[in-house]
C-alpha cells in the first residue's frame, strides 16, 4: 500500500511533465536561435527526413510550415481529414530559414497546398524585421515554389498579435494590409487574418486563447485558427468544383 505522500508526489510529477516538456523544447529552440544560420534547424529537418524514410508519404498533402507555433498545433490532422496533413515546424525558424529548406519541407512532398504561419521570431529572438521585410520574405518563398511550375494553393496567416508583445500590433496590422494587397495579384494565395478571432472587443489579444507564456496559443486558440483554415480550404474546393462544372 502506497503512502499518501508518495501518491501526492507521483500526481504532482504527472502534472508537471507537460510543463517540463515545454521548457525542454523552449530551451532547445533558444540554443538553436542563437545560431543565426538556417543550419540551426538541420537536426530537426534530418529528423523529419528520417520519419519520411520509415513510411509511405501521403499523396498531395497539405504542408503546414512555421516555427514553434506549428510544432504546438495539435489536432489539425483530424480536423482536415481525409485530406492528409504534414506539420513541419522548426523551432523559432523564420521565413528565410524555411525558404532555405524548401526542398526538404515543401517540394519533396509535392503538396496540393502550403500553409504558412509566421511566428514571433520574425520580430523577436531571431530577427527584427519591418513589415515590408516580412512580406518580401513571404513573397520570395512563394516565388521560389512557383519556379517549380507546380500548381498549388498557398494559405498565409497574418502574424498573430500576442499579449506579450503589444508593441508589435501596429506592425502586424501593416503586415496584414501589405499581404492582402500583394495577394490581389496572386490568385493562388489566400491571406488568413486570425486576429479578429483571437481578440477582445477593444482589439487586444484575449488571454483566454493563449498559454501562460503570453506568446503561444492554447487549445482554444488553435481550434479557432484551425476552423479558419478549414473553412478557407472548403471554400476553395467548392469554388474549384463550381468552375469545373461550369467548364463542362
Amino acid at each position: 500500500m502506497y503512502s499518501w505522500n508518495a501518491v501526492r508526489t507521483f500526481c504532482a510529477v504527472l502534472l508537471l511533465l507537460p510543463i517540463v516538456h515545454l521548457a525542454y523544447l523552449v530551451s532547445q529552440d533558444m540554443l538553436a536561435s542563437m545560431e543565426t544560420s538556417p543550419e540551426a534547424w538541420a537536426e530537426e529537418v534530418a529528423a523529419y527526413e528520417a520519419v519520411d524514410r520509415s513510411r509511405q508519404l501521403p499523396l498531395q498533402p497539405i504542408v503546414i510550415l512555421g516555427g514553434r507555433q506549428v510544432k504546438l498545433w495539435h489536432g489539425l490532422e483530424d480536423l482536415l481529414s481525409p485530406r492528409p496533413v504534414l506539420m513541419r515546424g522548426l523551432g523559432d525558424a523564420t521565413v528565410e530559414d524555411i525558404t532555405h529548406y524548401h526542398e526538404e519541407l515543401v517540394s519533396h512532398y509535392q503538396p496540393s497546398a502550403v500553409v504558412l504561419l509566421p511566428g514571433p521570431s520574425e520580430f523577436h529572438i531571431r530577427d527584427s524585421k519591418s513589415a515590408e521585410e516580412l512580406v518580401t520574405a513571404i513573397s520570395n518563398l512563394v516565388e521560389l515554389d512557383e519556379s517549380y511550375a507546380v500548381a498549388r494553393e498557398y494559405y498565409v496567416f497574418a502574424p498573430i498579435k500576442t499579449p506579450l508583445y503589444p508593441k508589435d500590433y501596429t506592425k502586424i496590422d501593416r503586415v496584414t494590409g501589405l499581404l492582402q494587397q500583394w495577394a490581389k495579384e496572386q490568385p493562388q494565395v489566400t491571406i488568413l487574418d486570425p486576429n479578429s478571432l483571437l481578440t477582445r472587443e477593444n482589439g487586444s489579444p484575449n488571454p483566454d486563447f493563449f498559454r501562460i507564456d503570453g506568446v503561444n496559443l492554447n487549445e482554444h486558440g488553435y481550434l479557432r485558427i484551425s476552423v479558419l483554415l478549414q473553412n478557407s480550404l472548403k471554400q476553395a474546393q467548392e469554388e474549384a468544383y463550381a468552375a469545373r462544372a461550369t467548364a463542362s
